[in-house]
């Protein structure tokens, strides 16, 4: 929904920094005219939870609790928000310290409208190669979280949950998983599904923990896998653990129950959040997960107009991701920023941050895709 705030919030942005003798510069990028406006509907008023790094969270910014994006966004579409954005995050930091830190997870009685804008530090930090693995598993982890209500998840807390052998649950940071504490080990969670489509598992992964385990569905050992991931998670913010995942497709409807075994030995052991599909039984507003490109950085930067290559790997990733998730049915969606922010000098701060004019233009970005 976009409503005719959006220009005036705009124009008004646009003269206070002229006001405050900052250069004259020209909106290229205003919302289409054609783009109907229709009047904010009460009953159908969402929160809207922005998780990302320091651009959603407005670094360099005067203001960034009324100049950043989402509070834009918040202010065009009459909803509360909740900027979770932190800078230095990438993607493995996303869970730990900005969804489960807050205990978030979305509902059908309450669903929420998320934004995600991450991968810049990912970019900048890691590179490419080897570490877009690691992004693109906390990032589908972050994706495929939001975006199943809790309706549709069976969690470790669950009373349906069983466990054989030495195990716990880890209730610190809110993340509530069962973690094994023996080899041989196990939890097991029940789940129904509705259709053929996938199951999503959210194991954790950790920097600092070596165990390994098996997975299976309805009995038959399906795969194996590892707490650590290669290479090292090692966040620039010093995230050494995150949330998981693994996607079981095309299981045909039914109850199933998916079981993780331990494998390796020792007291450490593998430690599981839950599980969940798209493919639930109860009826309600699904939530929305708007998951961004990486936006155009200064020509000092890496991901400009003139070198660009490996922004665009990880946006293909980006783009991927929603692909798959809006396929299972899911409503994930793209909101592209450079449709609207280029990165100029009239946009920009410094070389990584949008100015006030580029952050209205990344909540265009988001208002097209809202």
């Amino acid at each position: 929904m976009i409503i005719k705030q959006s220009i005036a919030a705009a124009g008004s942005l646009f003269a206070t920094m002229l006001l405050a003798g900052c250069s004259a510069v020209t909106f290229t990028n205003p919302l289409p005219s054609s783009i109907p406006i229709p009047a904010p509907d009460p009953g159908q008023l969402r929160a809207y939870h922005a998780y990302g790094d320091s651009i959603t969270y407005g670094v360099t910014l005067a203001d960034p609790a009324t100049q950043a994006y989402p509070v834009l966004v918040s202010n065009y579409e009459g909803v509360p928000v909740a900027n979770y954005g932190i800078p230095g995050a990438e993607a493995c930091d996303v869970p730990t310290t900005e969804i489960f830190a807050n205990a978030d997870g979305p509902t059908l009685a309450s669903p929420t409208i998320y934004s995600v804008l991450i991968g810049t530090n990912d970019v900048d930090m890691k590179g490419t190669g080897a570490y877009e693995q690691v992004f693109i598993l906390c990032h589908e982890a972050t994706l495929s979280w939001l975006g199943v209500p809790a309706e549709y998840k069976v969690l470790a807390t669950n009373t349906t949950v069983t466990t054989a052998g030495a195990g716990a649950i880890d209730p610190s940071d809110h993340w509530n998983a069962w973690t094994t504490a023996g080899i041989g080990s196990s939890v097991s969670f029940p789940i129904t599904t509705t259709k053929t489509g996938p199951i999503y598992l959210w194991p954790r992964i950790d920097d600092n923990n070596s165990a390994t385990y098996s997975y299976s569905l309805d009995g038959v050992v399906l795969g194996k896998g590892s707490t650590q991931t290669t290479p090292a998670i090692a966040t620039e913010n010093r995230s050494t653990n995150s949330l998981g995942f693994i996607r079981l497709a095309a299981v045909v409807p039914g109850r199933h129950v998916i079981t993780f075994t331990q494998t390796s030995a020792g007291s450490n052991g593998v430690s599981v959040v839950g599980i969940g599909s798209p493919a639930g039984s109860q009826s309600g507003t699904m939530p929305t997960v708007l998951a961004g490109t990486i936006p155009y950085q200064l020509d000092t930067g890496k991901c400009t107009k003139s070198s660009d290559q490996p922004c665009q790997e990880y946006i293909q990733d980006i783009e991927a991701d929603v692909n798959l998730f809006s396929g299972d049915g899911l409503d994930v969606r793209l909101f592209d920023t450079r449709k609207f922010m280029y990165g100029t000098d009239a946009e920009m701060n410094d070389s990584l941050h949008p100015n006030v004019f580029g952050q209205v233009e990344l909540s265009h970005a988001v208002e097209v895709a809202w």
